[in-house]
């Protein structure tokens, strides 16, 4: 004989009641849940169409190179700094590695700072700032020309200059025992007193200056064969300018010695007998 049924609180007799607010947390997980799975598979949708869209712009030949332009070279050839930054006419214009066309750019020797930028739809721009030649450095029969930090920017044999610098004034010689590196290499940081004084006599007057040399000191070699003593390199301006003074104001025939070692008292001694 069985006894009655237990009360289960639901109200009703051998039948479980879930409660509402239970049924209707159910569901809103449910909901939930497929509210996720669906935004993940509108994710997973663009994502794809972006990939494929990425591809097919990469991929199109509007975008694809067809100009490289070089701006600011005077000196340097524009065909050999468009070679230089290996980008090709042809390939995918938002591939191109422009910091690395930069490098190679700045690796020239005439080169000093260079700036490579995409120019939609298929071009590719080049801007160069160049290297200031300064002076000529030689030894024997090797020359180079040289920026004012002794940068070496080409190389001439000793009766003539490269054609790349023709459009500058003449250039006064630093003359040296050891022959100077090739272009891209710099000189000794011991000649940029030098340098700087030979750039300083680049309009020299009426080009007197044959030579600029370092025994130790800073001597200049004139053209009726006397020599400037200018001792160090400090106060190179006001020596210069004493000599051009001196050279507009003075007789230079058989001048032995001009001493400008201090600019404002300055020594001229003359060949003897001077005819």
């Amino acid at each position: 004989m069985t006894g009655p049924t237990p009360d289960t609180g639901t109200g009703e007799t051998g039948n479980i009641v879930i409660d509402p607010r239970l049924r209707a947390r159910r569901i809103a997980v449910r909901r939930d849940v497929g509210r996720r799975r669906l935004h993940r598979l509108v994710l997973l949708v663009v994502v794809a169409a972006l990939a494929l869209t990425t591809v097919i712009v990469l991929k199109s030949p509007i975008l694809d190179i067809d100009e490289i332009a070089v701006s600011g070279a005077s000196a340097s050839d524009a065909e050999a700094i468009a070679e230089a930054a290996g980008v090709e006419l042809g390939s995918a214009l938002l591939l191109a590695d422009l910091e690395g066309a930069q490098r190679r750019v700045e690796a020239l020797p005439w080169i000093e700072e260079a700036a490579v930028t995409r120019d939609l739809p298929g071009g590719v721009v080049i801007d160069v700032i160049e290297r200031t030649p300064s002076a000529v450095v030689a030894a024997g029969d090797a020359a180079v020309l040289v920026d004012p930090d002794g940068h070496v920017l080409s190389g001439a044999d000793s009766a003539s200059y490269p054609a790349a610098v023709a459009v500058f004034p003449p250039f006064v010689r630093v003359v040296v025992a050891d022959a100077p590196p090739g272009p891209g290499g710099r000189v000794d940081p011991a000649l940029l007193d030098a340098i700087a004084l030979a750039g300083r006599l680049r309009e020299n007057p009426a080009n007197v200056v044959v030579a600029v040399l370092l025994e130790p000191t800073l001597r200049l070699e004139l053209a009726g064969g006397g020599i400037v003593d200018f001792g160090d390199g400090d106060a190179v301006d006001a020596k210069v300018d004493a000599f051009r003074t001196i050279h507009a104001r003075v007789d230079q025939s058989c001048i032995e010695t001009l001493d400008l070692r201090v600019p404002t008292r300055p020594v001229l001694t003359r060949d003897e007998p001077c005819s």
